[in-house]
């Protein structure tokens, strides 16, 4: 069984992998840091929240994440796709699995 803190840890690693491949796209020079300050700032928001284990954020930033995934899979499947791309993809489907578990991981905690 999963408690909460195996499940935060997993959560934060996520997270953070997320933020590092976005990161080397900079590095990489395939996009600007305007846009990844702009990409990052509802994942922080969120970020702080789901840290605080509250239920109704999970909700939330599922919708979110779809529009994360909708970006992803533009560069995915609409033009030639970068490892970086399909790594992001892979990454955001991960984070959505994570976040529709949340809420049920953590009532069954309480």
């Amino acid at each position: 069984m999963l408690s909460i803190k195996k499940y935060k840890h997993i959560t934060n690693f996520i997270f953070l992998t997320l933020f590092l491949l976005k990161i080397t796209n900079v590095f990489l020079g395939r996009i600007d840091i305007i846009l990844f300050l702009a990409w990052s700032f509802p994942l922080l928001a969120f970020y702080v929240f789901i840290n605080k284990l509250i239920i109704r954020s999970y909700q939330w930033f599922c919708f979110v994440l779809l529009i994360y995934f909708l970006s992803s899979s533009i560069r995915v499947f609409g033009t030639s796709a970068f490892w970086l791309d399909i790594a992001e993809l892979i990454v955001i489907c991960l984070l959505f699995v994570q976040m529709m578990f949340g809420p049920k991981i953590i009532n069954r905690m309480n």
